[in-house]
């Protein structure tokens, strides 16, 4: 069985090899418009995971779901569980998709220690 995870560290080594790459946040639109993973490198989309579950066998909108296309997803959230249960539902579709492992916590922890 392969990871599910990446660790902060991994995701950056992907950003610079040139990994294309999608931060999927999968937390609310509220908590979404309160900060999430900002790189140069890569595009972050908001689809909430309640949402996912709600729409049965069509996870992404037609939006999303172009820009999903030939790129890694990487799901987002808070700790990392919900963006865990969620890039397994993406898998169990069919998607390429791994969870930031520690979520924002472990991403933001980075940012302040390269300040």
């Amino acid at each position: 069985m392969s990871k599910e995870v990446y660790t902060k560290q991994e995701i950056k080594q992907l950003l610079e090899k040139g990994t294309p790459i999608l931060f999927l946040d999968v937390r609310d639109e509220a908590k979404f418009q309160t900060g999430t993973v900002e790189s140069k490198l890569a595009d972050t989309r908001n689809v909430p995971y309640v949402h996912m579950l709600a729409q049965g066998d069509k996870l992404l909108d037609e939006e999303t779901e172009r820009a999903v296309k030939e790129r890694q997803i990487i799901t987002v959230c808070t700790t990392g569980n919900k963006a865990q249960k969620a890039a397994a539902l993406l898998r169990e579709h069919g998607y390429e998709a791994k969870a930031l492992l520690g979520g924002l916590t472990a991403w933001k922890d980075d940012e302040d220690e390269a300040k």
